[in-house]
């Protein structure tokens, strides 16, 4: 009987070990999913350290993780801290908002040469949902909604700037006045829909130093046609000549006041001549960024030699000046990645071979960009770290980010050894600059107004 008993029950044995293997299986997979799904997110209260950013680095830009590793000369403070916060909506105002409703399917992508450009455009976003339609084209449609993001018809702010070699020498090379003015394809609340002075324009960036006394007057004016296949103006102002000398297209790559940013860095991410641009949609991810700083942090800058110590760690060889907890919490952001390459065609004699755009899905802006040279390697990483203002004129709740002031705009330059920072204090938008003047045209955004600088 026990013989012809074994048989069963051995079996038996073999299934009751069958199922607490199984049921172990299910226990350690639930496990690992809910591992997983924490994994998928940063909970606010997260602190990230030197000892633990390995475990958030899905959640970095490469040029954020570059840093952390500092395995290309620069790196962050043995001691550094990032707080996470509570993600905060940082949505595009109300007035644009109804402009893209109204201008939707408008636009289309039409291709020029090898590249492409949207056209025609009217207002708002062109592509208020850019995953829609043609999956070749995704890249290009994120791209244009990052081209003709929400703007205010003004903003100026006073910025200083910074730079540190690879000596560890940090320097307050210039402080400048700040302005951006969009002309044309206006949405703002009491401004018509092109200004009177526009002309051909679209987007202009003035630069203009200040101090120290050596360069004062020196400016910058980059100004984007409304036609984006036509080639932007570069201009530069040269107070020993007491004129301004038109540039060439060469000088997209030149540094800006002696900084590791050039022109077709300015406008925050995207290059002018997009058309000359091979545009691919990288994909989707949740990355980590300071959005909502503390205001008291863009109230000074920092002394002659160093950044303000109450916001930012200290620079030093081979150590970034980077804001400490003073600055604010970050938050986790969705944003859609793209790949900005030059057509092979255009590619000869330009400064990036790639530029890696990291674009936020709510409002489209550039939230940071690494750059890589002609050979692939990681050259720069880009990082405008910010305080958004509430809209002058707007609905309650209505919000602008300005790219002139209350932000900090990082540039790591790991290939030459230098990192730049520029902070931009508290400025003014559209009507709020009225008394300083910074709504007229022929002074601040157009090519005449470089002839009034020393009068």
């Amino acid at each position: 009987m026990l013989a012809e008993e074994l048989p069963m029950r051995i079996p038996l044995r073999r299934m009751i070990g069958a199922l607490l293997l199984v049921g172990a299986v299910a226990l350690s997979g639930g496990l690992a999913s809910a591992a997983g799904e924490e994994a998928a997110t940063i909970p606010p209260g997260t602190k990230i350290t030197q000892k633990n950013w390995e475990q958030y680095q899905q959640f970095m830009s490469e040029g954020m993780k570059a840093v952390f590793k500092g395995d290309h000369f620069w790196k962050f403070p043995d001691n550094i801290e990032i707080d996470i916060g509570p993600t905060v909506p940082i949505p595009l105002p109300s007035f644009f908002k109804s402009a893209t409703e109204a201008n939707q399917n408008v636009t289309k992508i039409v291709a020029v040469g090898g590249g492409f450009v949207a056209e025609p455009y009217k207002t708002g976003l062109p592509f208020p949902d850019p995953l829609k339609g043609d999956p070749s084209q995704i890249g290009q449609r994120i791209f244009w909604d990052l081209w003709y993001r929400f703007h205010p018809r003004v903003e100026e702010a006073p910025n200083c700037s910074y730079v540190l070699d690879q000596f560890g020498n940090m320097t307050r090379t210039a402080d400048e006045i700040i302005a951006f003015s969009q002309l044309s394809h206006l949405t703002d609340p009491g401004f018509p829909e092109n200004d009177p002075n526009a002309g051909p324009y679209y987007y202009v960036a003035y630069a203009e130093q200040v101090a120290p006394e050596a360069g004062k007057y020196t400016t910058t004016l980059n100004l984007l046609l409304q036609d984006p296949r036509a080639e932007p103006e570069l201009y530069e102002f040269v107070p020993t000549l007491r004129r301004s000398l038109r540039l060439s297209q060469s000088a997209r790559c030149a540094p800006l006041f002696g900084t590791d940013l050039t022109f077709d860095d300015n406008f925050e991410g995207p290059p002018g001549l997009p058309q000359l641009f091979d545009i691919k949609y990288v994909g989707e991810k949740k990355l980590i960024t300071l959005v909502h700083g503390d205001t008291h942090s863009f109230d000074t800058c920092g002394t002659a030699s160093n950044v303000d110590s109450r916001y930012y760690y200290m620079g030093s060889k081979g150590i970034v000046p980077f804001p400490n907890p003073g600055s604010g919490a970050w938050e986790l952001r969705d944003v859609y990645v793209l790949s900005l390459k030059r057509l092979p065609q255009n590619s000869p004699g330009y400064c990036y071979g790639n530029r890696l755009l990291y674009v936020d899905k709510e409002n489209f802006f550039p939230d940071q960009f690494d750059l890589y040279d002609a050979a692939g390697n990681l050259y720069k990483w880009n990082a405008t770290l910010l305080r958004p203002y509430p809209m002058p004129g707007g609905k309650p709740g209505d919000q602008v980010i300005s790219i002139s002031g209350q932000n900090t705009a990082y540039c790591v330059n790991f290939q030459d050894k230098h990192v730049t920072v520029f902070i931009g204090l508290h400025g003014c938008i559209n009507n709020d600059c009225q008394a300083q003047g910074y709504t007229d045209a022929t002074r601040w955004a157009l090519p005449e107004g470089l002839s009034k600088i020393m009068q």
